[in-house]
């Protein structure tokens, strides 16, 4: 066995993926009894535009020491996707939104229907076989599983973030492909405030409120993950 202190031991658990909880971390240094991971291509479409990017899902199969640890995790490694609209870029987060299934999760379930997303052992299975070298497949991915869509009223200043409705854009498609592509990186030239994950919230005076608003709900890490 192996350490997962990078990563994947500091993404969310499989336990809470078809619940529609919201993410939650495994703390400290957890032991995996196997992982996997693989790349896909999402493209989107709308507006008379396409903009697409290559990102990286990895899961594991943990050792639970205990019976409230989880025994699985799975990670998104990756940037937003850019559209680049007429009247401005719409980012595409890491993230489906509050309370929603992982984006991670459903991204697998729909290029694999058959994937098991409460088992940790028969998940990993399922994204071990999207990362064969020879493995294909590709999937629209339902508007109910869509990322949640942003865009900045001031590029420059990440507290005006604003929320986009796809319709209201034009935008009517996902796609998603398996690729042995890299995974894409460069955003921060376009959001030249964007640190490493992790990050604080957008709204760095954020103190905690009832009603948070959406640049105190997000955080860099919604932008772009990787590997520390």
């Amino acid at each position: 066995l192996a350490g997962a202190c990078g990563m994947i031991a500091r993404r969310s658990v499989l336990g809470l993926l078809a619940g529609g909880a919201a993410a939650a971390g495994l703390g400290g240094c957890r032991l995996f009894t196997s992982r996997a991971s693989y790349r896909f291509r999402m493209t989107i479409e709308g507006g008379g535009v396409t903009g697409s990017g290559v990102l990286q899902v990895s899961a594991a199969r943990l050792l639970a020491l205990t019976a409230h640890e989880h025994p699985g995790s799975v990670g998104l490694k990756g940037e937003a996707v850019v559209l680049d609209l007429p009247d401005g870029p719409v980012f595409a987060l890491l993230t489906i939104g509050d309370g929603k299934p992982l984006l991670a999760t459903r991204v697998t379930l729909a290029l694999d229907p058959e994937a098991d997303s409460l088992d940790a052992g028969k998940f990993v299975q399922a994204v071990r076989a999207l990362g064969r070298p020879f493995a294909r497949a590709r999937a629209e991915l339902p508007r109910r599983d869509w990322p949640l869509m942003v865009r900045f009223a001031d590029i420059a200043d990440p507290a005006s973030v604003e929320r986009v409705d796809p319709e209201t854009a034009g935008i009517f498609s996902i796609m998603l492909e398996t690729t042995r592509d890299p995974v894409t990186t460069g955003i921060e030239r376009r959001l030249g405030w964007l640190g490493k994950y992790p990050e604080p919230r957008l709204d760095r005076n954020y103190r905690g409120s009832a009603n948070p608003t959406l640049s105190q709900r997000l955080s860099y890490g919604d932008f772009r993950r990787g590997e520390k």
